[in-house]
């Protein structure tokens, strides 16, 4: 259970996010979506406290998350960034083992279990076999799995994920969405930015729109994808059609 309550937000004097009040249960896809610059990823980075809100609270499974120690913290939430780069040569599986890190003490090795945990979050992004390779030597959408499979690792009960399809191809971005539902059927809360408006609208089962730092809708994605709030929220036109039982959206101007 997530609860994000009247927080606030500025960065460098600016106001980034403006009063964000939410409600994110468990076992649910939920879609954030708006406009370049409307908050999206910020307030992802306040969820899991890279940043802290100057006013407001996040509340997570009924406690302030200020009340939480770090480790503890990273331990119960996660996140997956937008594009994330490793500037420096490391293996996959070391990459996936630092999921691992909350649940190690001071100067603790992986344990076995800890292993055979980075080893099956290997095999559930279809990755294993790249697990020695550079990650810097790997495609787009084989290092976001990577990156995905270290959130795996962590066992996280609260999973954020920062346009994870972004600039992937449809292979890649089809079996992040797999993994979206695995996690779905794990009980776990997923946020998820995401930039293709359609595909929100098929997998997600929540839709939240933010617009100049506050949240203009939260809802159903049959409510969410109405013409009105698209025509307020990005300035073009939209209508629905229907193929073989799935719902699919038209943008126009």
């Amino acid at each position: 259970m997530l609860v994000v309550d009247s927080i606030h937000f500025s960065l460098d004097g600016t106001k980034i996010l403006d009063g964000i009040s939410a409600r994110f249960e468990p076992g649910r896809i939920h879609g954030i979506i708006g406009p370049n610059g409307s908050g999206k990823s910020t307030l992802l980075k306040n969820i899991c406290r890279i940043w802290e809100p100057q006013s407001g609270s996040v509340m997570i499974q009924g406690t302030d998350y200020r009340a939480i120690p770090r480790r503890e913290l990273s331990a119960l939430v996660t996140l997956v960034p937008q594009n994330a780069t490793i500037a420096f040569p490391i293996s996959v599986f070391d990459i996936v083992s630092m999921g691992r890190n909350p649940h190690l003490g001071r100067f603790e090795g992986l344990r076995r279990k800890d292993r055979e945990i980075i080893e099956q979050a290997l095999r559930q992004t279809h990755i294993h076999d790249l697990k020695d390779r550079n990650i810097n030597e790997l495609s787009g959408g084989e290092g976001q799995l990577a990156i995905i499979a270290r959130a795996i690792a962590t066992e996280a009960s609260l999973v954020l994920l920062d346009e994870p399809t972004s600039e992937l191809d449809v292979k890649h971005t089809l079996e992040i969405v797999k993994i979206l539902k695995q996690f779905k059927e794990q009980n776990k809360t997923i946020l998820v930015t995401i930039h293709d408006l359609n595909l929100a609208r098929r997998f997600c089962d929540t839709i939240s729109i933010l617009y100049n730092g506050r949240m203009f809708f939260s809802g159903t994605p049959e409510q969410a994808f109405s013409e009105e709030n698209i025509r307020q929220v990005f300035q073009v036109h939209v209508r629905e059609y229907k193929h073989d039982d799935s719902t699919f959206l038209d943008f126009y101007t």
